[in-house]
């Protein structure tokens, strides 16, 4: 193991760098602007796929190309959020009021409703740690006014968990308690939990300006087995293109706008445009066009 050595680079020392292992620079004076906008090293994330061998660009690469990919993951990024909003919403709003239906108020606290009595509680007390933590002001209106804080209904805890505390939540639940929750998607409740662990990835990603287009999804989502439809696209599941099929299935289900899907899938014909390679790094199956995988799910 060697030690790190390399020293920091100016912007004109960076450009440099980046013509020497054979980048053309069309318009030196955008470069520098954009590299003193941009880290090089979060550039270099996306130059390094325009390589081969690596710190070598394949003839004719232009800065512009690797800025124009850049500029598209950004917009997929954008465009995936906004797809994840509604979904998030709907969720804790379906399972605050399936679950408030079955155990009423307070159901998060009935301990049947989990798999494991001890997993539920080590939850409930993180939950009522975040609550005290929490500055929303609707909390500190029921602080004054009830006895029972931290212990809250189900439907105002639901506004103050994490996406990642709402997906532990979903996971520690009995299977009949998953099912309740997850059957107006129709698929097993166990695939629902990866496909909650999976947006919560992905929305962390989108959250903290992460590389999205060609990212192994390392939490990737089950697909259905017993869904002839899902078979049929022989969907890489550690790619994108299946997660925003889920977000889509999911959206198609919980009859959310499905329009909203359009500049996603739109972003990412962008990308494909770029080079041939890049539709089967996004996980796009052979032979098919990108778009709406689920026009009839709904």
């Amino acid at each position: 193991m060697e030690e790190f050595k390399k020293a920091p680079l100016t912007y004109i020392a960076q450009l440099e760098l980046l013509r020497a292992r054979g980048l053309t620079v069309d318009h030196p004076d955008d470069a520098l602007l954009w590299l003193s906008h941009v880290n090089y090293f979060r550039l270099a994330g996306y130059g390094f796929l325009f390589q081969k061998p690596h710190d070598v660009f394949i003839p004719g690469t232009t800065f512009e190309q690797i800025v124009a990919l850049y500029s598209l993951d950004e917009q997929l990024r954008d465009a995936v959020f906004a797809v994840l909003t509604p979904i998030e919403i709907f969720l804790r709003t379906r399972i605050a009021y399936e679950l408030s239906r079955c155990a009423g108020a307070f159901a998060h606290y009935d301990l049947s409703l989990y798999q494991y009595e001890d997993r539920g509680k080590a939850w409930l007390a993180k939950l009522e740690e975040d609550m005290r933590e929490s500055g929303e002001p609707f909390l500190t209106h029921y602080k004054n006014k009830y006895s029972d804080f931290p212990r809250l209904p189900i439907w105002i805890a639901i506004e103050v968990m994490h996406l990642t505390s709402l997906s532990r939540f979903y996971s520690c639940l009995s299977s009949d308690s998953k099912r309740l929750i997850s059957s107006f998607a129709g698929i097993d409740h166990g695939v629902f939990a990866s496909w909650l662990h999976t947006i919560v990835f992905i929305r962390n990603i989108c959250a903290h300006h992460g590389r999205l287009w060609s990212r192994n999804i390392s939490i990737s989502p089950l697909l259905p087995a017993n869904k002839p439809e899902w078979q049929s696209f022989h969907f890489n599941n550690q790619k994108i293109y299946a997660s925003i099929a889920v977000m889509e299935w999911i959206s198609r289900k919980a009859r959310l706008p499905a329009g909203r899907f359009a500049p996603v899938y739109e972003t990412m014909k962008n990308i494909a445009a770029i080079d041939l390679r890049f539709a089967d790094w996004m996980g796009v199956p052979a032979g098919q066009a990108i778009g709406m995988c689920w026009e009839a799910a709904q």
